[in-house]
């Protein structure tokens, strides 16, 4: 059995080109001799100084240099054209900085795949660049450890009938707040409807029990509430003085287990990062129409408000 491979990612480099050049032109080995000293095939050899071969006034010789040169060149037209063009990276990256994501963007495109936006982000062939991306960076998943709240407020998530686990029914709401400082200061109030993903932001004083209270109160009369699922903060305590239907509460340090409203509130972030110290009320409504515009990849790219509209 041979003892050379010449597998991809093997290829001649210029170093033994050089090497070729000297053993065939002025040590005069042969073909297959060359081919043992480096590990190559001997039809290798033989392509390899017929491609490199420069016509002299009485001789032919190997060139290392013109081997070179002409394999450059054809190494250059390997791979298809690329379909990125300067009307494309324009309306990617106005997209990215409108504070859309890649699957939103690539659905005003046609001829690309998100495979594809994802490559040029990550070769930096777009003026947007990989830190642009909304979420850049991924951990990975904690294994599920549940943990009871040491001061249950109501019922727990275990207790939430599979009708609301499956997103049978609308109406079925997950709530959070949302600190914009670590000062005490005004802060959001948000509920996420879990069939149609349809987002309630509202601004609230401060994040406490009182305040919550006071702002589902007034959303009652323009929302239908069937249950909510909140964590175990303090802020929530007294759901059930707001609201008559059921409040399920989840596990202490199991935030996944509200994913749609902890998704929203880092779409939030988009627009009022952490250390915001100041926002209006005519700016959270402003958020809140945006998201519910937003199209949902889960939805076949419908919005939001086109579900909410159905349902």
């Amino acid at each position: 059995m041979q003892g050379y491979s010449n597998t991809k990612g093997k290829e001649i480099t210029y170093t033994e080109r050089q090497l070729i050049e000297r053993w065939h032109n002025k040590e005069k080995l042969s073909n297959r001799r060359i081919a043992q000293l480096l590990n190559k095939a001997p039809q290798t050899i033989n392509n390899e100084l017929r491609q490199g071969e420069v016509h002299l006034k009485i001789k032919t010789k190997y060139s290392a240099l013109h081997a070179q040169e002409h394999h450059s060149v054809n190494k250059s037209h390997c791979g298809r054209p690329s379909k990125l063009t300067s009307d494309l990276n324009e309306t990617i990256s106005a997209g990215v900085r409108d504070k859309k994501s890649l699957e939103v963007i690539l659905q005003e495109l046609t001829g690309v795949c998100l495979r594809t936006l994802y490559h040029w982000v990550d070769k930096g062939w777009l003026d947007v660049k990989t830190h642009h991306l909304l979420y850049p960076h991924y951990k990975k998943a904690k294994k599920l450890r549940k943990t009871h709240p040491k001061r249950p407020y109501g019922l727990s998530i275990d207790q939430r009938p599979e009708e609301i686990n499956h997103r049978e029914a609308f109406g079925h709401w997950e709530i959070d707040t949302v600190l914009l400082t670590k000062e005490k200061n005004d802060c959001l109030l948000t509920l996420t409807e879990r069939q149609t993903r349809f987002e309630i932001i509202r601004l609230i004083p401060n994040k406490s029990a009182q305040s919550v209270n006071t702002a589902l109160l007034a959303l009652q009369k323009e929302t239908q509430f069937k249950s909510l699922t909140s964590d175990n903060g303090r802020e929530f305590a007294r759901l059930h003085e707001a609201v008559t239907c059921p409040v399920y509460y989840c596990h202490a340090y199991a935030s996944f287990e509200r994913g749609s409203n902890e998704n929203h509130n880092r779409m939030i972030r988009r627009f009022l990062p952490k250390g915001t110290k100041q926002t209006t009320v005519q700016a959270v409504a402003k958020i809140e129409t945006w998201m519910a515009h937003y199209p949902r990849k889960m939805f076949k790219y419908q919005t939001p408000f086109q579900m909410y509209r159905g349902g």
